[in-house]
C-alpha cells in the first residue's frame, strides 16, 4: 500500500525535474534583426560636478547647446572669468583682462573668443595669474582662458 502524503520527497523531486525540463524547452531569446539599433546614451551631466575653473564637453552639451561661440558660453556659464582684474601697475591705470590661448598657443585678448565656434570646443579652462605665470611665464596679470579644441 502506498501512502498519500502530500509534499513528500518523491513529489519534491518530481516537481524539481519538471521545472528544469520546462526551463530547458523555453525558446532562447535571440536578437531581433528587424529591431532598430538604439543610439548609445549621451553622457549625462551632473550639476554637482561643476568645476569653477573648467567647462567640459558634457556641460557644454547640457547647458550651453544654444550658445554659438566660446564668448557666449563663458558669459552664461562662468561670467566671473571675464571680470576686470584691476590695474596692471601703479603708473598704468589700464585694467587687465585674461589672455586667450587656443590649445596652449597664445592668440590674443577676449575678442578672440567671439571667433571660436562652440561646437569645436572640447573644454574651456581658466588659469589664475599665478598658475598662468607658472605655465606660460610672466605677463598674464589677469590670468588665461585656454580653449581646448582637440585638433592637435
Amino acid at each position: 500500500m502506498r501512502s498519500s502524503t502530500r509534499g513528500g520527497p518523491r513529489s519534491f523531486l518530481a516537481g524539481l525535474l519538471l521545472s528544469s525540463a520546462m526551463a530547458g524547452c523555453a525558446p532562447a531569446s535571440a536578437p531581433d534583426p528587424f529591431r532598430a539599433a538604439t543610439a548609445p546614451p549621451r553622457p549625462s551631466f551632473d550639476p554637482g560636478q561643476i568645476k569653477p575653473n573648467e567647462i567640459g564637453r558634457p556641460e557644454i552639451l547640457a547647458r550651453g547647446k544654444n550658445d554659438l561661440t566660446a564668448m557666449a558660453l563663458i558669459r552664461r556659464l562662468r561670467p566671473g572669468w571675464l571680470t576686470v582684474r584691476g590695474q596692471i601697475s601703479f603708473t598704468d591705470g589700464a585694467s587687465s583682462y585674461p589672455i586667450v590661448y587656443i590649445d596652449e598657443v597664445r592668440h590674443g585678448g577676449l575678442p578672440t573668443l567671439h571667433g571660436i565656434p562652440a561646437n569645436e570646443i572640447q573644454r574651456l579652462e581658466f588659469y589664475s595669474t599665478a598658475d598662468a605665470t607658472t605655465r606660460w611665464g610672466t605677463g598674464h596679470t589677469a590670468g588665461v582662458i585656454n580653449v581646448v579644441t582637440g585638433r592637435r
